[in-house]
């Protein structure tokens, strides 16, 4: 955690250096935390003073994050900053094009994805404890495309490898849905690895390689609009449910996808069904098979969809568009899980809807606008401790008419325990299990196009499906540097 909030620190100091005299004077929260994260960073025998001096900042700093976000914003439209705050850098990139270098390798079919992204939460009251909590991961991506560079059509590579560390606030507070969709292990691994052909004009596509489930099956499509598990990546309970596996812990695996129209699609997969992948392969080079395998399917409609057919925020000039996609998907696992009284059998399965929707655009041409998500899931309740899954969610893209890559999004999440399981804990003297139902209400901050502040508030009611717990409010935000 130390080095985390070192980190932390140092990117909160470079941060100030480029703001405005007037921005550290009207927020000295700012210097109050970075100061605190000096303090941590050279003597350790401080550690309490800052965690006290944390505790009581970081709610105040988060609330002024969230509510003031839209005020800098509405202010840089004002003066048409269409591109950056404080009058940093508009290129895409921290690093810019690498001195030509990005460019000419994507002319010959490479492309490149290297980011620093990181979350620090903190919850004041309620929950199993009040804590604070950070967690931070550098990840690159790189794509190859064999069209040009030996003129083998349709060919490609992928792979995708991360460092990530930090603490989980929500096995702290009790969650069901953690605050933080980015929380998994302490890693340094190969997330994933695939080869891909397409046939056929691109409507026949088979992938194989090293997969995570849960970015192509029960994942959101505007999944980067918020923090909050299940809303901000995939479906909270597909791997504790059916152990399908997920990003950064990918699994062996083979998919193929069909898609006669670019509006209509179907997909399935096998992939090893690994219970335990952090340790049955800890690099993701073993390409570890173990445990009983998923078979995972999906079919989708895509309503004015782009011409690659993978988005479902498509923007056509000159009229206004009301992108969408509607899927529906399955899983099964057919080995053994054991009911709430350990008795074990064979066979489980997960089933997921989804619909993603555009409803309101001002301009034609645009994406701004509201979209709105719902989707749900569920698997057998006697095998299947939170067995229902419900996500709810709307975002405003461009509040700012001259903000075009501001967000504000608000979301609710239904997370439900089976009554076997929930009846079962009584027999042991506990409370009966019910439900937890979490919201959050958070702002994207795009200050250049390579970086974004994202504050976030979120409320948890009956913590962990238990109405005994007091209610929990976490404060937080996010921020995300693309080099």
């Amino acid at each position: 955690m130390s080095r985390w909030f070192g980190t932390t620190g140092a990117l909160l100091r470079v941060t100030m250096r480029h703001t405005t005299d007037s921005f550290r004077s009207n927020f000295p929260a700012l210097e109050t935390i970075s100061g605190a994260f000096d303090t941590l960073e050279n003597s350790p025998r401080r550690h309490f003073e800052f965690r006290t001096k944390t505790r009581r900042v970081l709610p105040t700093f988060c609330l002024t994050l969230i509510f003031l976000a839209p005020a800098w914003a509405q202010n840089a439209a004002a003066q048409d900053q269409n591109a950056s705050l404080f009058g940093l850098p508009s290129r895409q990139h921290l690093f810019g094009d690498w001195g030509g270098e990005r460019t000419a390798l994507a002319e010959k079919g490479i492309t490149f994805d290297f980011f620093y992204i990181a979350d620090l939460e903190d919850n004041p009251t309620g929950g199993l404890q009040q804590s604070h909590a950070g967690w931070e991961r550098i990840r690159g991506t790189i794509d190859i495309s064999f069209d040009r560079m030996i003129s083998w059509q349709g060919l490609s590579v992928h792979a995708t490898g991360l460092w990530q560390t930090g603490a989980n606030l929500g096995v702290k507070v009790g969650t069901l849905a953690n605050p933080s969709d980015l929380v998994s292990a302490h890693t340094t691994r190969l997330d994933s690895f695939w080869l891909q052909q397409v046939f056929f004009d691109k409507k026949l596509r088979i992938r194989a390689g090293q997969l995570a489930g849960l970015d192509f099956y029960g994942n959101q499509d505007y999944g980067g609009s918020w923090l909050i598990e299940p809303m901000g990546y995939a479906f909270g309970n597909l791997f504790s449910s059916i152990f399908e596996s997920f990003n950064p812990a990918g699994t062996p695996g083979v998919e193929v996808r069909f898609a006669p129209k670019r509006s209509f699609y179907v997909k399935s997969s096998v992939m090893s069904g690994n219970r335990d992948p952090y340790h049955q392969d800890p690099t993701g080079t073993n390409f570890e098979i173990v445990n009983s395998p998923n078979f995972l399917f999906e079919a989708g409609y895509l309503l004015h969809p782009p011409d690659d057919g993978t988005s479902a925020t498509a923007v056509s000039d000159g009229v206004k568009t009301y992108p969408g996609s509607y899927k529906f998907g399955g899983i099964y696992n057919g080995g053994k899980f054991p009911n709430a009284a350990g008795i074990r059998s064979s066979g489980n399965y997960l089933i997921y809807g989804m619909a993603s929707q555009a409803i309101f655009r001002t301009d034609a041409g645009s994406n701004r606008g509201l979209d709105a998500t719902v989707g749900f899931d569920y698997s057998p309740g006697d095998v299947a401790r939170e067995n229902v899954q419900v996500t709810v969610g709307g975002r405003f893209n461009a509040p700012f008419a001259s903000r075009k890559s501001d967000r504000v999004a608000v979301a609710l999440v239904y997370s439900k325990i089976s009554d076997s399981f929930s009846n079962f804990g009584t027999l042991l003297g506990g409370a009966p299990l019910g439900s937890e139902k979490a919201i959050e209400l958070n702002y994207s901050l795009q200050v250049t196009p390579y970086w974004y502040v994202q504050p976030v508030f979120q409320y948890y009611v009956d913590v962990g499906a238990n109405g005994a717990l007091p209610n929990a409010a976490v404060f937080g935000f996010r921020t995300k540097v693309n080099f």
